[in-house]
């Protein structure tokens, strides 16, 4: 028997650029790229209405032809049956290698479209283009992509990252707040895993984020991919310390499947979901500052639930976050909080997880 190894090294760049009414300046970068001169448009019903013709305007300004593609929108929508259709439509329009897809729309879309992008002809270019402040800080940054299968949550995915994220400032004015809310939970996680300040900030600035003053709002992007670049770059693949980002998710992801992804929205979820996280850290007493108390103002603030929803039963629960894809064959892995700005990984036997999720429930 003989041995051989084959050693790759890859080396991607992903541009993000920030602004207000960039839609001209993104119809240029595409223009600028290898042989941009077809491309597709992802999107769903509610974005289209607003920001499809715009985009399609200044591509059509720079000679470049759009495959529109335009999905119902909805957490619900994010399947394998979603990404059938995305595929038979990039077929149609004989889309090669180089043109790009643009995924034009919130986390949904961005997730959809970066799995149909890195699997379409095996990869081409994706630009992101993120509409929800909750895409704009999370779901655009960092290469995952992934979608919902009857038994869980993001349970298949891929790692491909986009060639260019354009975040435009400007179209969060016409974002309904409880979709400003779901942003804003993620954009706490980012200080409570990593920046005491910018978690104090989030709460003295809760007016001004309700009022959806643009200046600020931008400040507030620019920290949270600060902060979540900061992890990507270190481990894209999510091998290590990334897995910090996934505070109160593990949890989250427990309650949006038991609520088949209809009672709670994702931000609902994670921020139910931080909250029993902090539970559990304290029911190990390894919580050595408490911040629920303002979690649950920022929260109530912005009109999110602070309680797991009635009907669902505790075990049933338990039963959907076994399904989690972080699980392994010894157990369970949570990132819980020490204080704001720090978190740790704790590991949970199986024999145990019953006690210490029913302790984090009691929230």
């Amino acid at each position: 028997m003989e041995s051989q190894k084959l050693t790759y090294t890859r080396t991607s760049t992903n541009e993000i650029v920030i602004g207000n009414d960039i839609f001209k300046e993104v119809a240029g970068r595409v223009h600028r790229m290898r042989a941009a001169k077809h491309c597709a448009i992802l999107t769903n019903e509610t974005v289209a209405k607003w920001y499809l013709q715009p985009l399609l305007a200044e591509l059509r300004s720079k000679g470049i032809k759009a495959c529109e593609i335009i999905l119902p929108d909805g957490e619900k929508y994010k399947n394998l049956e979603s990404i059938s259709a995305v595929l038979a439509k990039l077929c149609a329009d004989n889309l090669d290698r180089n043109c790009p897809l643009i995924a034009l729309g919130g986390g949904v879309i961005c997730d959809l479209g970066g799995f149909a992008a890195s699997i379409f002809k095996r990869g081409i270019p994706l630009v992101l283009m993120p509409t929800s402040l909750l895409a704009m800080v999370d779901a655009s940054i960092g290469g995952k992509n992934g979608i919902n299968l009857s038994e869980g949550k993001n349970l298949a995915g891929t790692f491909y990252q986009p060639v260019l994220t354009a975040i435009d400032v400007s179209v969060l004015r016409t974002l309904p707040l409880s979709q400003m809310a779901y942003g804003i939970v993620e954009a706490v996680k980012h200080g409570a895993i990593a920046d005491t300040a910018y978690f104090r900030f989030i709460l003295k600035n809760i007016d001004a984020i309700k009022a959806k003053q643009i200046t600020l709002l931008q400040r507030l992007i620019r920290r949270s991919i600060h902060i979540k670049k900061s992890f990507v770059a270190e481990d894209e693949l999510d091998h290590g310390i990334r897995a910090h980002l996934n505070l109160g998710h593990t949890f989250g992801h427990a309650l949006e499947a038991a609520g088949n992804y209809r009672r709670l929205h994702h931000g609902e979820a994670v921020g139910i979901g931080m909250l029993m996280a902090l539970k559990a850290a304290s029911s190990l007493g390894k919580l050595t500052e408490d911040y629920s108390e303002n979690l649950t103002r920022l929260l109530t603030e912005f009109s999110l639930p602070t309680k797991i929803p009635v009907e669902f039963d505790r075990k049933e629960l338990l039963k959907t976050l076994a399904q989690d894809k972080k699980k392994v064959d010894d157990g369970y892995r949570f990132i819980l909080p020490e204080a704001p700005g720090k978190t740790f990984v704790h590991k949970v036997s199986s024999d145990k997880i019953e006690d210490f999720f029913l302790n984090a429930c009691n929230i």
